[in-house]
């Protein structure tokens, strides 16, 4: 029986067992792990298409960009002083994805902005908080778009963004539905059964328990992520609102 493997080289081919050896053996939820994640995640996905009969496996993957951006929770033990420190736990992902060695927690970020209170963020107060901590300006961009949010992917440059979570089937946090924060890692385009799909690459820092490492490297297809970013609009949020690091 031929498997989808056989349609790599190689070097695919070994790559794609390293990542499976990795992610089985080795994966521990620290900086740098994070291409050989995603690389596994893709390819049990794909085996599980090879194994039913409707639909396909994609034919193959076109277009590849990932950022290497840790992961972080607003569930950790660093992170749970607070429960409304989606934000927070987005400017420490991006933050530490420039200052890797830098010593601050999305509890210490949440309690700067805040005094302490338990409240939402404001954009304004992500991006000082931001530079603040970790010596990195977000430009603000409202209302951007998907070929733009490509454009800085490609430069090297994760984005943070605002939507509205009750329109994210994917969510695990089903009984919160307003305005939430999460980092665009980077973004796929596979052949699907002779279509191109596009799709963002997410961290979502809203998982926790069991399922706390699956919010890391989330494929969302195109018109889900720009759905649920549109309607940010609902939380009376600015709609497709992007914080873009300033780098050079």
């Amino acid at each position: 029986m031929t498997s989808w493997t056989d349609n790599l080289d190689e070097r695919g081919q070994k790559e794609v067992e390293l990542a499976r050896l990795y992610a089985r053996e080795f994966a521990h939820g620290t900086d740098g792990h994070g291409r050989l994640m995603l690389i596994d995640q893709l390819a049990g996905m794909l085996d599980r298409f090879s194994a039913a009969s409707n639909p396909p496996a994609p034919d193959r993957i076109l277009e590849f960009v990932l950022l290497d951006v840790p992961y972080h929770s607003q569930h950790e033990a660093d992170a749970q002083w607070f429960r409304k420190d989606c934000g927070p736990a987005c400017v420490e992902m991006i933050g530490k994805s420039f200052n890797p060695n830098a010593p601050v927690t999305t509890n210490e970020i949440m309690k700067h902005i805040t005094a302490g209170v338990d409240r939402g963020v404001y954009v304004r107060e992500l991006q000082a908080a931001c530079g603040h901590f970790f010596d990195v300006d977000l430009d603000r961009y409202d209302p951007t778009d998907w070929r733009a949010l490509k454009g800085w992917l490609e430069d090297g440059r994760p984005v943070i963004v605002l939507v509205h979570y009750g329109s994210f089937g994917m969510r695990i946090d089903r009984s919160y539905t307003a305005g939430h924060f999460m980092v665009v890692v980077g973004y796929d385009v596979i052949d699907y059964q002779g279509e191109r799909v596009e799709r963002a690459i997410v961290h979502d820092p809203d998982f926790y328990g069991d399922m706390q490492s699956q919010g890391a490297f989330l494929p969302v297809t195109q018109d889900h992520f720009v759905g649920m970013w549109e309607d940010s609009y609902k939380d009376s949020n600015p709609r497709r609102l992007a914080l873009v690091p300033r780098v050079g």
